[in-house]
């Protein structure tokens, strides 16, 4: 049976016909409509249970009467015209259980179709009766196993209704057999008249009172079965409710969530939990969390079972191979009766919260070199100009003396490198240039690019940009920050490799806060920067052995991105090349402001 498919006429004939009343949707939190649906089903269960069983009951006493006959030595009678009556009344009820059960995907109301079956049966229980001697039958027990299925099926008053029809049957039956208004059948072994009218009286007394008897208990069973079910669908629905309740407060988290046994096998992760480790969801369950977080393995052997552990952080790897930084803790999970069962796992993806420290950290320590070099810049620079002079001077007081020439250039020289440091550090410590406008990244790529083949670099470069890609900036600014970055790539490359020195420039649309931005990826496969010099590269003077740096190419281009309002990111390992990205507001976004 379909259960969608009940009409509201048809849901008003299962109300006519006597279904308990429903509870209000306030103590059931159903609707009336979804409470009819589910008495359907159960009656509908119910109806199927009582088809087998009277099939299994006809064949029980088809057997009997089979086997008594053998015993006796009346078998033959089994041929004659009685035998055919009993085998016949016997195929009336294998024939009707066939019919319900080919019935049965049509039926929409339950209740009613038992009754049918019932009213049938309450027919072939009376000829029965009355073909094995009337009120002396022994099948007159028959009669109660009606009104005990009745009491099973959902409703209040079928055990009345099938209680007064049986009864009604039953006094019908030994009446009109004893009073010979009913003619035997051929060769019947018992007559319903051989009794006495005082035994005939006594019988019918007993077998209604065992009718009554029965029929009360039914109806008190149905209506503890009423009652039960009731309770029943009502804490079924608030369990529901709470598993809902739970599965979508624990599915809503941002934070990441795992339980687990006693040993540490997963036993449930949230959505949030899945994403952040990167891993799937499904296929996690009945792993060990060593598998996923072994970091903290050590640190939940050393709380044991019954200790809190507080927010602690540590760096999880994931499948693809990225590194997360992840604050965790856990506690102890209980069952029902308070005994520990396993640990809940609560962690969060500081990851992206760290980056920004480290990035807030660098910015201060920066603005604080970069006046303390601006103050120095200043006081040096004047006295270098004097010095500049003098050697100059002096120079040309004594041009025949070929030492003191030598030396007077060594000076200039490096006064000459000396002002130009300054000159950089002055550049790197000087408010933004306010001259910004919309630049077309892929026509400033390009020539870039070109600029730079004209010299003698060690690397080919290759370019891929999304075209109409545009972002608001000083165009010097833009330049000095590709050069810096093309110029840093190219002499991180091997000089003993005679081929294969490549730098990657690519430029797509992206997104940083929710807002367009474009993204910048500068690769090349050079050699790498150590793992202990990535978070000091973008410092002031840090040149890790670089002959003939400064130290302030990266310096500039950190300090350029965050004039812009951008992001600047590193990844590299050594022998496996660097790859910076850089991403800049789009001037498709709100204008940065300058």
């Amino acid at each position: 049976m379909d259960p969608q498919s009940t009409t509201d006429t048809e849901l008003a004939a299962i109300q006519d016909d006597q279904l308990t009343p429903l509870p209000t949707p306030v103590d059931l939190a159903l609707t009336k409509e979804q409470a009819i649906e589910l008495r359907h089903r159960d009656a509908m269960r119910m109806v199927i249970y009582l088809m087998v069983f009277r099939v299994a009951l006809a064949t029980l006493l088809m057997g009997a009467v089979v086997a008594v006959a053998w015993r006796g030595d009346n078998a033959e009678n089994l041929g004659g015209t009685y035998g055919r009556f009993v085998f016949s009344l016997l195929a009336t009820t294998y024939l009707a259980s066939l019919a319900y059960g080919l019935s049965i995907r049509h039926v929409r109301n339950a209740l009613r179709f038992a009754y049918v079956q019932i009213a049938v049966d309450l027919v072939i229980i009376s000829a029965l009766v009355h073909a094995t001697g009337g009120a002396g039958s022994g099948y007159t027990f028959l009669y109660l196993v009606d009104i005990v299925a009745m009491a099973l099926l959902p409703t209040r008053n079928g055990v009345l209704y099938v209680a007064t029809a049986g009864a009604t049957c039953m006094i019908a039956v030994f009446s009109a057999g004893y009073l010979e208004w009913i003619p035997p059948i051929p060769g019947q072994p018992v007559m319903p008249w051989d009794l006495t009218g005082r035994d005939m009286m006594l019988r019918v007394v007993v077998n209604v009172s065992g009718v009554l008897s029965v029929a009360a208990l039914g109806f008190m069973l149905a209506n503890q079965t009423r009652k039960a079910g009731e309770r029943l669908i009502r804490h079924e629905r608030f369990a529901g409710d709470l598993a809902s309740l739970h599965e979508n407060t624990i599915r809503s988290l941002s934070s990441g969530l795992m339980t687990t046994t006693r040993t540490g096998i997963i036993t449930s992760v949230n959505d949030a939990a899945a994403e952040i480790l990167g891993i799937d969801r499904n296929m996690t369950l009945r792993q060990s969390i060593a598998r996923h977080i072994p970091a903290f393995v050590s640190t939940l052997e050393r709380a044991g079972p019954m200790g809190n552990i507080r927010r602690q952080e540590l760096d999880v790897k994931r499948p693809d191979g990225t590194t997360r930084r992840i604050g965790i803790s856990a506690t102890p999970l209980n069952d029902h009766s308070g005994a520990i069962v396993g640990r809940v796992i609560h962690f969060q993806d500081l990851t992206e919260l760290r980056r920004m420290e480290q990035l807030v950290q660098r910015s201060e320590r920066l603005a604080g070199i970069g006046r303390l070099a601006a103050g120095i810049a200043h006081e040096i620079r004047n006295p270098l100009a004097s010095i500049s002079g003098s050697v100059e001077l002096l120079r040309a007081l004594n041009p025949t003396d070929a030492d003191s020439q030598q030396l007077a250039e060594i000076v200039i020289r490096e006064v000459d490198r000396l002002n130009a440091l300054i000159s950089s550090l002055l550049d790197y410590t000087r408010p933004p240039n306010e001259n910004r406008e919309t630049i077309e990244v892929q026509e400033q790529i390009a020539e870039l690019v070109q600029a730079f083949a004209q010299g003698t670099p060690r690397s080919t470069v290759n370019i891929a940009v999304e075209p109409n890609l545009k972002i608001r900036c000083s165009n010097g600014a833009f330049r000095q920050l590709m050069w810096n970055l093309l110029r840093n790539a190219d002499e991180a490359m091997p000089t003993d490799r005679a081929t294969g020195n490549e730098i990657r420039i690519s430029a797509t649309a992206c997104e940083i806060n929710q807002r367009a931005a474009v993204e910048i990826l500068i690769r090349d496969n050079g050699k790498g920067i150590p793992e202990e010099n990535i978070d000091q590269i973008f410092e002031p003077f840090f040149t890790a052995g670089k002959a003939g740096g400064t130290g302030l190419g990266l310096a500039m281009v950190a300090r350029i991105v965050e004039d812009h309002l951008g992001t600047i990111e590193v990844d590299s390992k050594p022998g496996a090349g660097t790859t910076f990205t850089v991403r800049f507001p789009a001037a498709t976004a709100t204008p940065v402001p300058g």
